[in-house]
């Protein structure tokens, strides 16, 4: 069954061009263009490389590279769905060999005689009443408190937080892409109280900031220069369009977002998971 794909070989030979032109013309290394026409999303360094290469290859060619980046949606995902029962899989099996463990350990046991019995509650007794006055004077005379042990302390010195502080568990992920939705790339964030952005420039640069979303009124439009930085915070959604994102360092609650293969402006929508 032909594929999107399928097009772009095809088109770069109506056009009289080789993989070595192509390559010139786009910088996408040979081995990333020959597994594009194959539809080999597997050769391909990760899911945004992946859909900035069809993007820049399919508009080189004057193809809608829209078809191309949905078969490769629908291929990554179907991945994603085969890993899953791949790792259920894996995790049921050890339960099945616990339960044999179990099951052949529990015919070894043999109870003991009462005798026996009698004779260890006689003896557990007899060390509990040895053992409980010195357990009261530790309590009472010790120089250090009993919750905190000293490798505890030191390393809360040396971490300067306190102990038992949560980890960021916040998560960032594309759930629909510039192509398919009019106003950019949509980001949602989940497991966190508000959206947070940073935007770092290491060359200059301008953005357009809209809380609240998209068709919001701009709150801001200014220049950023070189070796600056600007923060965003919304409780809900950050609406941002970056003139030169490839210039950027684009960091979401804390996960970086690869924005290296823009080379014109583009619009990031970054909303709370509700």
């Amino acid at each position: 069954m032909a594929k999107p794909t399928d097009r772009l070989r095809q088109a770069r030979e109506e056009a009289g061009l080789t993989l070595e032109d192509v390559q010139d013309r786009t910088n996408i290394q040979i081995r990333y263009l020959q597994a594009l026409e194959d539809g080999d999303f597997s050769v391909l360094p990760g899911k945004f490389y992946t859909r900035a290469y069809l993007r820049n290859y399919g508009e080189f060619l004057d193809l809608d590279p829209a078809p191309m980046i949905q078969q490769f949606e629908e291929s990554f995902q179907s991945e994603a769905d085969s890993s899953l029962i791949i790792e259920e899989k894996e995790e049921a099996s050890p339960v099945l060999s616990r339960k044999e463990r179990y099951a052949a350990d529990k015919g070894k046991e043999k109870k003991p005689s009462l005798k026996l019995w009698k004779k260890g509650y006689t003896w557990l007794g007899i060390g509990l009443a040895l053992l409980i006055p010195v357990v009261i004077l530790y309590f009472v005379f010790s120089d250090a408190p009993p919750e905190k042990t000293e490798e505890e302390a030191t390393a809360q010195a040396e971490q300067g937080k306190p102990l038992g502080e949560k980890k960021d568990t916040s998560q960032v992920r594309l759930v629909k892409p510039s192509e398919t939705y009019d106003y950019g790339d949509v980001f949602e964030v989940s497991n966190a109280k508000k959206v947070e952005v940073t935007v770092e420039a290491n060359k200059d640069t301008w953005f357009r900031y809209r809380p609240g979303g998209p068709t919001k009124k701009i709150d801001e439009e200014a220049e950023l220069a070189a070796g600056k930085e600007k923060t965003f915070t919304h409780p809900e959604w950050v609406s941002l369009m970056i003139g030169h994102p490839e210039h950027v360092k684009l960091t979401v609650n804390g996960h970086v977002i690869d924005t290296s293969e823009e080379k014109s402006s583009h619009a990031y929508q970054l909303k709370l998971k509700k």
